[in-house]
């Protein structure tokens, strides 16, 4: 009897083991089906337009069920950000270290960088998309756009404080005046977004941003001065 019982209880803890092992080895698998899926996403954003990407082909294309995809995004358009935010925050890294303005020069070199490519293609087609999808306009503005450009200001406040921005100067307009360039060409793609031609940009606006307040500033490189 006493055999029995140890031989019970035996089995039942080899069942208890692997069902921990079998919890305990979900997580990983749950990650890589997520990671799977928003890679599958990313890729799809490469080759299609937004409205020819359907959430069946993504989920069939990443070896999962549709309802797996839904269990992480209520809505293709929320994948498709994530899967865009991804490789962004792979890509797009603002430092903590140097001055305010190299970390700034540095950071608008790495966005015309990401312009290029496929990774350029997957911005356009987004940009694109959000013209005549009122929910993905807003997803993009409230997930992407404003909390970097809330990253952004902060470090154009910190360079004003240091006297390497101006005070009167718009924040708005000039960082219009560096994106607009990098944003026409990555749209009409006329013209390469190559490194020369960022810091060209960057260095220009700086210098119409000293001008038109007619302060003096210090720079790593030079003085301006109207």
């Amino acid at each position: 009897m006493m055999e029995l019982f140890l031989n019970l209880v035996g089995a039942m803890s080899g069942k208890l083991a692997g069902t921990r092992t079998k919890r305990a080895a979900g997580r990983p698998r749950s990650e890589a089906s997520r990671a799977s899926i928003l890679t599958v996403a990313f890729a799809f954003l490469r080759s299609k337009p937004v409205p020819a990407i359907s959430t069946v082909h993504i989920a069939r294309k990443a070896g999962v069920s549709t309802a797996t995809v839904y269990r992480w995004w209520p809505t293709k358009e929320a994948l498709l950000l994530d899967a865009f935010l991804n490789a962004v925050n792979h890509e797009l890294v603002l430092t903590d270290e140097e001055s305010p303005m190299m970390r700034l020069r540095k950071y608008f070199l790495q966005i015309g960088r990401f312009f290029t490519g496929d990774n350029g293609i997957v911005a356009a087609r987004l940009l694109a998309a959000i013209q005549d999808d009122p929910k993905l306009h807003t997803q993009f503005m409230e997930r992407i756009c404003t909390p970097r450009e809330m990253e952004i200001r902060a470090i154009v406040q910190k360079a004003i404080e240091l006297r390497q921005l101006p005070a009167e100067m718009e924040v708005s307009l000039f960082l219009d005046m560096i994106l607009g360039p990098l944003l026409a060409r990555l749209l009409f793609r006329h013209e390469l977004i190559d490194e020369p031609f960022v810091a060209a940009v960057f260095d220009q606006a700086v210098a119409g941003a000293v001008a038109a307040s007619g302060a003096t500033i210090e720079t790593e490189k030079s003085r301006f001065k109207k």
